[in-house]
């Protein structure tokens, strides 16, 4: 994350790597197989701090202040590499988080207020609001990660506060098609 902070992704190569965490390249092969693996786990570990911080308050906007304050602690390393790496690996991280924290969210609604939605509907639910904060965040981080998290993910829980259980009771009386 310290030379991410100093240099593009794309930059940065297993010597550095090595020389910075003095270890020599075959210990840093002996754990990854490349660059991008190490980066996958680094990130693969927000996500499971991310999810651990779901399970502990059940809200989807605590959940996701947790992760985008891991990319606010490391702003200058997160841009760095989110310029560096494809659109699509950008993406299918915030797509991660996204979707973990919503599916959470909406089973976590069904279950604590006794709403029979169909499987479906569910699906469609947790799909429309991932994709939402995908595309909110995304727009966050190309913008240089300028407003603070917090303001911008209560913001939004607030605007759409209520619409999640009410399209899962709607889905409740909905005709199969």
């Amino acid at each position: 994350m310290k030379l991410l902070e100093e240099k593009s992704f794309s930059s940065i190569t297993i010597s550095m790597l090595s020389e910075r965490c003095e270890i020599n390249r075959n210990t840093f092969y002996y754990h990854y197989e490349d660059i991008y693996t190490l980066v996958k786990e680094i990130l693969s570990d927000e996500l499971e701090k991310v999810d651990e911080e779901f399970n502990e308050t059940f809200s989807w906007e605590k959940s996701l202040i947790h992760a985008s304050s891991f990319l606010m602690e490391n702003k200058k390393a997160a841009q760095n590499l989110f310029k560096s790496i494809e659109k699509s690996d950008r993406d299918n991280y915030l797509y991660q988080v996204c979707e973990s924290v919503m599916e959470k969210y909406v089973e976590n609604e069904c279950k604590s207020k006794n709403i029979s939605a169909k499987k479906r509907d569910k699906r469609l639910v947790t799909d429309f609001y991932r994709a939402a904060l995908v595309g909110l965040l995304d727009n966050w981080i190309q913008d240089g990660m300028k407003e603070s998290p917090e303001d911008m993910i209560y913001r939004i829980g607030k605007l759409f506060d209520g619409n999640i259980e009410r399209s899962l009771r709607i889905s409740e009386d909905l005709d199969e098609v």
